[in-house]
């Protein structure tokens, strides 16, 4: 097997050529931040920020579009073929909202916020578009934009890591036997990412009533309303509907498809953004190495920044999530400035000595979190 590419550095993104980053230095604290902070303010002025927002609304209006034809098409298809292509078309529409629509705006960057750290009543709106692939848009806000996003790949708190007993995806979890099987059998794992938010979120819910959750606060009333009412909603759609024009097996066999396929293109994508080789992992009773910055930076590995014609609809389908250090690092701007402020973020990292890496393309992506979920299912 020829050797994958190296992982570009920061150096190779802001100068062709290879590089290699200079003598690590001293925690950056405070100084890496704010120089990083300043240069993409510098980079994002007003008119470059409005026009980033113009591309982002008229793009969630093309996958809203798609999601709903889709849906039409599934209610009315007839035959075996325009069913598959149905139901085709309506996972890949599935997950764009995801990755496009929802994920911004409950991270209140689908809409300008003027400052203010609370929830926009145009981003909450935009963020119930989660409704539609079957999660929750508040259960999701809690899980992954306040606790994912404050301790990403910190062992005991950041949730998107834990497999358990599934999988090993960071050094200090702990190992099973099975584990030696998990670079094989993980894949068609990630299927199941959808259906695991439909029923995560109730059961989360339910286990809260008796533990409270991480501030000791139990789901009201208005909370189980809300949940039972949107799960009722979406499965009626998925399933209620379709059943008036199909026979009952033919839905159930569509929607587990829909959901499958929805559910792999979800789990793989974070997936290659954090649980890869180059990506680093601590305890939660270590310190992570340097400031919050940082952090984000040693934590996610970003892919595909070229400007190819696939790379680029790969950028546009993924909401800019193969951008992901630049979204963790400024996760409040619209997804479609990430490429405009990489390069002020590989340019800072390699001032202060940070690690940053880009996989040079999804196959080189895909094989580094083969390679590291199958090393950490060896034994140790």
């Amino acid at each position: 097997m020829r050797p994958d590419p190296p992982t570009t550095t920061a150096a190779a993104v802001v100068a062709s050529g290879t590089a290699v980053l200079a003598a690590p230095r001293p925690p950056t604290g405070d100084g890496f931040a704010s120089e990083l902070t300043a240069g993409v303010e510098r980079r994002l002025d007003p008119a470059t920020l409005a026009d980033a927002f113009r591309r982002l609304h008229r793009k969630g209006l093309v996958v809203a579009l798609w999601y709903v034809v889709s849906y039409g098409l599934i209610v009315t298809s007839s035959g075996w073929g325009m069913g598959a292509v149905a139901c085709l078309s309506l996972a890949l529409s599935m997950a764009a909202v995801g990755f496009n629509i929802q994920h911004d705006a409950n991270h209140n960057a689908f809409f300008p916020t003027r400052g203010t750290k609370r929830l926009t009543a145009s981003n909450r709106a935009a963020g119930w578009s989660l409704h539609a692939l079957g999660g929750s848009s508040k259960r999701w806000i809690e899980g992954h934009v306040h606790v994912h996003h404050s301790s990403p790949n910190v062992v005991g708190r950041d949730f998107d890591i834990e497999l358990e007993p599934f999988a090993r995806l960071a050094p200090s979890q702990a190992r099973h036997r099975w584990h030696r099987l998990q670079h094989l059998y993980l894949w068609p794992l990630y299927g199941f990412t959808a259906i695991s938010i439909i029923v995560g979120d109730v059961i989360g819910t339910v286990a809260e009533s008796f533990t409270g959750d991480r501030h000791g606060h139990r789901p009201t009333a208005g909370d189980y309303s809300v949940l039972v009412g949107t799960k009722a909603v979406f499965i009626g759609a998925m399933l209620g509907v379709p059943l008036l024009f199909h026979p009952w097996w033919v839905v159930v066999l569509g929607a587990v498809a829909v959901l499958t396929i929805t559910g792999l293109l979800l789990g793989v994508v974070f997936q290659l953004a954090h649980a890869v080789t180059e990506a680093s992992f601590c305890e939660a009773s270590s310190r992570p190495d340097g400031g919050w910055h940082e952090w984000q930076v040693r934590t996610s590995v970003d892919f595909c920044h070229g400007d190819s014609w696939g790379e680029r609809l790969l950028t546009w389908y993924i909401g800019g999530l193969n951008y992901q250090t630049e979204h963790h690092l400024f996760p409040r701007l619209p997804h479609t400035t990430y490429p405009v402020v990489a390069p002020v973020v590989a340019a800072t990292c390699l001032e202060f000595a940070v690690p940053y890496h880009v996989q040079p393309n999804l196959g080189v992506a895909l094989r580094s979190h083969y390679r590291h979920v199958r090393g950490l299912g060896r034994a140790d």
